[in-house]
């Protein structure tokens, strides 16, 4: 077997030759394109930019080194794959190249772009069948059974010959590499550590990579991934993998948003606070805890709607309750005040719990949150609601609120949380005005 590194050298060799050509057949066709193309610059003479090959020639051949275009693993793996390190070689070359011809006060050439491109892709399309054809198959040896499914779809995606060695010892392993002739090493799931790491410690002494077949559960939503947290391997199992600059953006939309709904909105915090104290006896807010992020208790302010004995109350009223479900809902609550009815149907009584959103225990989006003691009867699926932070308005919210039952409530909140966006945020947002306007399901 040829010596890799030699061949992988004359790759790249090859490839840096293929650049200089077109470089110098995209200034011929700009040359041909300008009396053809309006607006379209005179290429500018060669000898006042072919000094900078000493710069842009090294730094191309930097960036296909460390993307390994000329690496015979790429050029032997899946033509995707190559075609995709090919795209990101030239992306990074183009930003070098427009560094330097910017620096130099000359034009991008887009030309030379597109011809290298395509005079690259058909290179590495030859390049693939003279590295076949000199150096021979890559080749995976596979250890245990051979019948092994996830083995022979791995050497498959890879594009790998397959060779099997059934014993898994080792001596055997050892003795197989020193014969020559193998690229990598795949073992199968379920092997003791001391033997995985005997094997591990051989395919280490030759320089080879060795894959592991990790045993794992398939779940319905969950999608599995690996993640290494300090010295260990760890397998994670997330309906979503959290879009974190999206999360930091919604938080710090929420906090500016809420502190600038409150400062609008102050006046009639303050009227509505003056008239629920002269109205009837009690606090003017009411504070409730509710099941917040993972069901961690929160206090949620509202302006108080009911008369201040409104819990003591409750357990008598349970029979009358007209929600299905874990959920305790009355159309004509005897509790409710004359004014907290008004605030009620115009939401007016959830402003405070801008405070909410702007201290973190709350959203402006979120599926709505339950008292402590309905949010630990909620079962099954239907908890997944409490993987995200609750909020003031939801899917529920501009659904027709209380004429959902209990079901369709929290299949919308399960709707928004398996398909989060930004985007879907805003739409909910703007559908709440008409919503508050059409005061639908509000009690």
């Amino acid at each position: 077997m040829n010596d890799d590194k030699a061949l992988e050298r004359q790759v790249l060799l090859q490839d840096l030759l293929v650049i200089v050509a077109a470089l110098g057949l995209s200034h011929l066709i700009r040359g041909w394109l300008v009396p053809v193309v309006p607006g379209l610059k005179p290429a500018v003479p060669a000898s006042d930019y072919v000094h900078l090959l000493l710069v842009f020639l090294p730094t191309w051949a930097w960036c296909a080194e460390r993307l390994g275009l000329h690496r015979v693993r790429t050029l032997a793996g899946p033509l995707l794959d190559l075609v995709r390190v090919l795209l990101w070689t030239q992306a990074w070359g183009a930003v070098v190249l427009g560094l330097i011809l910017t620096a130099a006060q000359a034009p991008l050439n887009a030309v030379y772009l597109f011809v290298s491109t395509v005079l690259l892709l058909a290179a590495k399309l030859a390049q693939r069948a003279w590295v076949a054809r000199v150096r021979g198959e890559l080749v995976s040896l596979v250890l245990g059974p051979t019948g092994d499914a996830a083995a022979m779809e791995l050497v498959a995606v890879r594009g790998r010959r397959r060779e099997a060695l059934p014993e898994l010892s080792a001596d055997a392993l050892r003795q197989r590499l020193r014969a020559g002739g193998v690229d990598e090493v795949v073992l199968p799931a379920g092997l003791p550590p001391p033997v995985l790491r005997a094997l591990l410690e051989c395919a280490e002494e030759a320089g080879l990579p060795a894959f592991v077949h990790v045993e794992s559960v398939n779940l319905e939503r969950a999608r599995l991934r690996a993640e290494v947290l300090g010295p260990v391997l760890y397998l994670s199992y997330e309906i979503h993998e959290p879009d974190r600059p999206a999360l930091l953006v919604k938080s710090i939309l929420d906090r500016l948003l809420a502190a600038v709904l409150l400062a609008l909105t102050l006046p009639l915090l303050v009227l509505v606070a003056l008239a629920i104290k002269l109205s009837s006896r009690g606090p003017v807010l009411f504070v409730q805890r509710r099941g917040g992020l993972h069901g961690r208790p929160f206090p949620m302010l509202k302006f108080r709607t009911m008369r201040e004995d409104a819990e003591a109350q409750r357990e008598a009223l349970l029979a009358a309750n007209e929600m299905d479900g874990p959920v305790f809902k009355i159309k004509d609550d005897p509790r409710v005040t004359a004014l907290g009815r008004l605030l009620r149907r115009t939401s007016i009584d959830e402003l405070p719990q801008l405070v909410n959103v702007l201290v973190g225990h709350m959203s402006l989006v979120g599926p709505r949150p339950l008292p402590v003691v309905e949010t630990t009867s909620v079962k099954g699926p239907h908890r997944r609601r409490l993987s995200v932070r609750p909020g003031i308005t939801c899917l529920w919210q501009i659904s027709g609120r209380n004429e959902l039952g209990f079901q369709q409530w929290m299949d919308l909140d399960l709707q928004y949380v398996d398909n989060w966006s930004l985007g879907l945020d805003l739409a909910i947002l703007l559908r709440t005005v008409p919503a508050l306007v059409s005061r639908r399901g509000a009690r």
